[in-house]
């Protein structure tokens, strides 16, 4: 059958249109378990919260938790190893963990970076692979961070980019007394033996100028800004965020430039989180708010790509009574030159708590936000079999698109808890006074050899489990468990080289037509 020209034109403009509409909605997704608050039990103890932490690697996904290190096959989420936590550091000569760990792959020198507690509370233990295998070997050295070890540099954070490498900590004494910044040349751990003979530091005390809370330094994959390190964190005083730049991190002497206040929309603090409780005795109470939804620091990394930076926290927007008032999370796109607000959105509403964010962006601009949501909803309107309201394990995909963030397709749902009660005690009592705080960290990281596919981890409530030693019934508690999604994002190239051949089969019938 011969068409004509307008047809053939028709057909590629609708076909442009239908792959154009599928491209938005083609993002795919599977996912594989991680540790669970019982396998740390048997390990290096029954932390909580676990603070969730995960990266890809060439051919490896690394989970630290507190308890246990954990490598799985990136391909299959085959477990190849999980230890504890005091072991893994111990093989690298240092004295072990008390937690708090961290974990990046190095996209430049394709070695793993963690950071954690040692033994002691006021040291911070820092540790390299000598290759990309995360089974192989590993060095090590330490910061003593913050005075003698009665004292805790609480939450260190970690960031890498092209030259150095950054830790931040909350100090304790143990009431808080401000904040530490670090920052490391990354020559200076990737050659031999690690040293931080060269690492500069930043103490800001209780008294002194506000450099933050939660101190995140910005990880950059693109190579932008080689002998300098972006930084973002809220304020230590006020509800606000921050930016600012070290300069001269590729060496020792490294400085900070002022304090840019992004002087955000007003919030205050973040409420607990609901669930559909059922607890005993009460049927669909929702009074019961146990789970803690963190205050406003940034929990999870801020990436930058292409001059922009990405960062993404958990708010409750002022307005609204406390009691009534829902968490969110908000994400900002900065200027990764003059912090700059360029945009700023919200992932929130439905009746519904949403907490513990983290994301990761590639150089195309293609963002994939992890996050928890929770609501007292016991209805079952997706019919998944499971109340809606329970703590679940989601993701969105985002298309930066000019200075702002867009969303792609629907949201993803990737793990919904098995269990709607999740708090402190026993399962037969309720402790409303125990704040049974959620995640602590979440990560979103980008496949070194994939720009298109991102590692998700975070945390769901696991049935709850017998911790007894002799799993006799006798000591039934809650259990967190982690779990990892892995997404992949449509390449841009595909989509082209489709248009560009229907482009060509409405040419050919053009000429068709001519010649007809």
């Amino acid at each position: 059958m011969r068409i004509s020209a307008h047809t053939a034109r028709l057909l590629a403009v609708a076909s442009l249109t239908a792959i154009s509409s599928a491209a938005v909605h083609a993002t795919t997704w599977w996912g594989f378990e991680g540790t669970a608050q019982k396998d740390n039990f048997f390990l290096d103890g029954a932390f909580r919260p676990p603070d969730t932490m995960g990266a890809v690697g060439t051919t490896q996904f690394m989970e630290t938790s507190n308890g246990s290190v954990a490598i799985y096959d990136k391909n299959t989420g085959g477990l190849l190893i999980r230890e504890k936590a005091s072991t893994f550091w111990q093989r690298m000569g240092l004295t072990g963990s008390s937690g708090d760990q961290r974990i990046l792959f190095d996209h430049y020198s394709n070695r793993w970076i963690a950071n954690g507690f040692c033994a002691t509370v006021n040291e911070v233990c820092i540790g390299i692979s000598d290759t990309s295998d995360a089974l192989g070997t590993w060095k090590g050295t330490k910061i003593t961070a913050f005075g003698p070890t009665n004292h805790v540099a609480d939450y260190p954070t970690l960031a890498v980019n092209q030259n150095s490498v950054v830790i931040g900590t909350n100090n304790f004494t143990p009431s808080f007394s401000g904040t530490s910044l670090f920052t490391i040349p990354k020559a200076d751990l990737l050659s031999g033996a690690p040293t931080v003979a060269n690492m500069t530091r930043f103490d800001a005390p209780v008294a002194g100028a506000d450099r933050g809370f939660a101190i995140q330094g910005v990880t950059n994959w693109t190579s932008e800004s080689p002998t300098s390190h972006n930084i973002m964190a809220v304020s230590r005083d006020q509800f606000d965020v921050f930016a600012y730049r070290l300069n001269g991190t590729n060496a020792a002497g490294a400085t900070q430039s002022a304090v840019t206040e992004l002087n955000t929309a007003i919030y205050t603090f973040n409420g607990r989180g609901r669930q559909p409780d059922n607890l005993p005795g009460q049927v669909n109470n929702t009074s019961n708010r146990l789970v803690d939804t963190l205050d406003d620091r940034i929990s999870g990394g801020v990436v930058q790509a292409n001059g922009k930076i990405i960062g993404i926290h958990t708010v409750t927007p002022t307005g609204v009574p406390s009691a009534n008032a829902f968490t969110e999370l908000r994400w900002y796109v900065l200027d990764a030159n003059t912090f700059a607000t360029l945009s700023t959105g919200t992932i929130g509403g439905g009746n519904f708590d949403y907490y513990q964010g983290s994301v990761a962006i590639n150089e195309f601009g293609d963002a994939v936000i992890g996050y928890n949501r929770s609501g007292s909803q016991t209805g079952d309107a997706n019919g998944d079999g499971k109340a809606d309201g329970r703590i679940s394990f989601m993701g969105k995909t985002m298309k930066l698109v000019g200075n702002n963030l867009v969303q792609q397709g629907s949201d993803l749902l990737f793990r919904v808890s098995d269990v709607g009660d999740y708090r402190c005690g026993a399962r037969t009592t309720v402790d409303a006074a125990c704040r049974q705080r959620w995640g602590d960290y979440a990560a979103v990281t980008l496949d070194p050899n994939d720009p298109f596919k991102f590692y998700a981890i975070g945390e769901y409530a696991a049935d709850w489990a017998d911790f007894s030693a002799g799993q006799d019934g006798s000591l039934i508690r809650a259990n967190w468990h982690t779990y990892v999604a892995v997404v992949t994002v449509p390449e841009p190239g595909t989509y082209a080289l489709m248009a560009l051949g229907l482009l060509a089969v409405a040419g050919v019938a053009r000429r068709r037509s001519a010649k007809a």
